[in-house]
């Protein structure tokens, strides 16, 4: 194989960005997408977008990009890079490395989307990178095969699942895919803020809503509302690229929930997906599956809901970083990691940098 080159995309490639993501290996990943490319400047990324070029065809690998006062610059690839192999991954990353360090990174960051064995992560680690906290938040997670027709589709979820989902109706849910306004972007996150309340942190509104808005206007995303008497009492949000479809938040009110509500919104989401070319719908996120039946995960409760649509949990082999000065990263994996995490908690409201 020829030796890989990775440069910065040019202008046309970029206007043709999400086409280039969903030819990837794999078939590309939202979370390289230019919509959250755009999200991401958010919380002070600088998004790079770079071309691998030395395989039969190119490789698309958004970057995301942090400077870090005295020590240099931060490298991400979010849920990245795509390769069907720990050796690919590997290859893939020494040039997008090569061009991180020629303009003046000290750190590489990966979130290979492997499937977890001792065998990929050793290989991983001896090629210089340290294991560390995942990002993404699908290292574990459940994907649904949602090609074929609707009652295939259904008929892969458990019967209880499916009864969920006839009974919210039967308990007065209705169900509407709403636009992305102030108005509506304000009840999906005091839903959350509900849902939220003494179990996890959130990100500040102005952040989901730019996140909602950018999907939305691109036509990847979809912001969908259920109402009980004309009340919302729930809501979820998805996206998609190429033939995957993501289900990132949901959220409900504690009291007066119509049983079933959450099915009945994921189904249709699954059915705004098919609509738009998913055969393949992620959850989004769950405990290891060496985990699956521990109430004291916190995604238990996370983990027992989708597993009514899917019983099997894949298992990401991890996320890594690649000391690109050694200095400047002993300080950042000692100090600088933390103090990042509390600066933006403290000036932002945001538990991530």
């Amino acid at each position: 194989m020829a030796a890989l080159n990775a440069r910065f995309a040019t202008d046309a490639e970029r206007d043709s960005w999400n086409e280039l993501v969903a030819s990837n290996p794999g078939g590309g990943e939202v979370w390289a997408s230019a919509e959250y490319a755009s999200a991401k400047a958010f919380n002070g990324y600088s998004p790079k977008f770079v071309v691998v070029e030395g395989q039969p065809a190119k490789i698309a690998v958004l970057v995301l990009e942090k400077s870090v006062p005295m020590l240099g610059k931060l490298w991400y690839v979010p849920a990245g890079p795509p390769a069907p192999d720990a050796s690919g991954v590997l290859e893939l990353s020494a040039s997008i490395a090569d061009l991180s360090r020629r303009n003046g990174a000290f750190m590489l960051k990966i979130e290979p989307r492997l499937l977890e064995s001792a065998a990929t992560k050793k290989a991983i680690v001896d090629a210089g990178y340290v294991e560390t906290f995942r990002i993404i938040p699908n290292e574990s997670t459940v994907v649904l095969d949602v090609s074929g027709e609707e009652a295939e589709v259904s008929g892969r979820f458990a019967s209880s699942c499916r009864n969920k989902i006839r009974r919210a109706e039967k308990e007065g849910l209705v169900i509407r895919r709403v636009e992305p306004t102030e108005t509506n972007c304000r009840i999906m996150f005091d839903l959350l803020a509900e849902t939220s309340a003494g179990r996890f942190e959130l990100r500040p509104y102005e952040y989901y809503r730019l996140f909602w808005q950018s999907f939305i206007a691109s036509g990847n995303g979809v912001l969908i509302l259920g109402y009980k008497d004309e009340q919302p009492v729930a809501g979820l949000f998805g996206m998609i690229l190429g033939e995957t479809s993501v289900y990132k938040d949901g959220a409900s009110v504690r009291q007066g929930l119509p049983t079933g509500s959450m099915n009945a919104l994921q189904w249709e989401l699954i059915l705004w997906a098919r609509e738009h070319g998913a055969v393949r719908h992620d959850l989004c996120g769950a405990p290891h599956s060496s985990r699956v039946d521990d109430k004291t995960h916190p995604l238990y409760g996370v983990g027992q809901y989708k597993l009514a649509f899917n019983k099997a949990i894949i298992d990401h082999v991890g996320t890594f970083d690649l000391p690109l000065k050694g200095f400047a990263y002993k300080i950042w994996s000692t100090v600088g990691d933390r103090l990042a995490r509390r600066l933006a908690l403290k000036r932002r409201q945001d538990p991530y940098y």
